[in-house]
């Protein structure tokens, strides 16, 4: 063989390896920087370090002002917790009971979302992460009202009792039988299981995102009929979304906008897959990628995972203005990011 020859194979093979890569990643991604306002939180989130290591969602209601009325939401407790936020700075404030003492275990609650009145807290619909046992708790998606303008619950919180919480089991059986997923339900995430992190609600219809499974460069929103999610026999109408976000990737929170819905990605596990935002249009499956995030480097060493995404700003002309938050750092390490469309 030649050495012209060769070189033409060489330059084949690198072209090659470059389409494959390409189609694994839907686009050359922008780098998203960090703003330059810095946030904290003040005082911490309570009851635990448990609790304040493991914040895996946030919404808030569209007050004015705004942000007076916000939730978040941990992975190891049966209590959500009410913040406001004050400039860039995140106060905690009442505590809410979801799951009550007669549940075994928590509701490892992974995301929530606020729309029409109601908060909404999705548990993680799979199996535990850790030695993978059944974990029945898990399956199940609450939702309470609070009043639209000021985003106050109606009834006294309680952080001991459940008090106007209302939870169903209905998503299990659309996990069961979702095209493309049900082969994975109830398997533990290590081998490909489902596991919801991320909701919206948006036009009373509930998007879930799935950190698993990850099928060829795929990852999953589930989407169900809101409302009938809380009735006995109404129709789900549940749909099931491919969204091509990369070898490993899976999606890590949801946020609606008025054009659509936010996507969150990060890995599946831990490997190493930089956390991205996407585009996601609802209406006709559209996917933009709209930038990978730069972390501070004392967060890539820890290892912390992005795992909240909340919408700051959703004006037309302008960039997203989001918060990102993360698991494993106490407080979860707030960062801003403006995020162009």
């Amino acid at each position: 063989m030649s050495i012209v020859s060769v070189r033409i194979l060489r330059v084949c093979a690198a072209s090659l390896t470059l389409m494959l890569a390409a189609a694994d990643h839907p686009s050359v991604a922008e780098m998203l920087a960090p703003a330059a306002t810095e946030w904290k939180v003040d005082p911490e989130f309570k009851k635990s370090e448990e609790a304040r290591t493991n914040l895996s969602g946030a919404a808030c209601v569209p007050t004015e002002p705004p942000f007076s009325s916000c939730l978040i939401v941990n992975d190891q407790k049966k209590y959500a917790q009410f913040f406001v936020i004050d400039g860039a700075t995140i106060v905690p404030g009442a505590l809410i009971r979801l799951a009550g003492d007669e549940t075994k275990g928590d509701p490892d609650a992974e995301g929530t979302a606020y729309a029409d009145g109601f908060f909404y807290v999705v548990g993680s619909h799979g199996r535990s992460r850790h030695g993978d046992k059944a974990n029945d708790s898990s399956y199940a998606v609450f939702r309470f009202t609070v009043d639209r303008t000021t985003g106050r619950p109606p009834l006294q919180l309680s952080d001991d009792e459940v008090v106007g919480v209302t939870s169903s089991e209905r998503l299990r059986g659309a996990i069961a039988q979702g095209a493309g997923i049900s082969g994975f339900y109830d398997r533990p995430l290590a081998k490909g299981g489902v596991n919801i992190e991320g909701i919206a609600v948006k036009d009373g219809r509930m998007y879930l995102g799935l950190r698993g499974p990850s099928v060829d460069g795929h990852a999953f929103i589930l989407g169900v009929d809101a409302e009938a999610t809380f009735t006995k026999d109404q129709d789900l109408a549940a749909v099931v979304w491919p969204l091509r976000l990369g070898t490993n990737t899976g999606i890590r929170d949801l946020a609606a906008v008025r054009d659509g819905v936010l996507v969150l990605s990060g890995p599946v596990n831990e490997q190493e897959v930089d956390p991205a935002l996407f585009h996601w249009n609802e209406k006709t499956g559209a996917l933009k990628e709209l930038g990978v995030l730069q972390l501070p480097q004392s967060l890539k060493d820890s290892k912390a995972k992005a795992e909240i995404l909340l919408v700051l700003e959703d004006q037309a002309s302008a960039p997203w203005r989001v918060l990102i938050m993360f698991d494993g750092p106490e407080n979860g390490a707030p960062i801003e990011y403006l995020v162009p469309r």
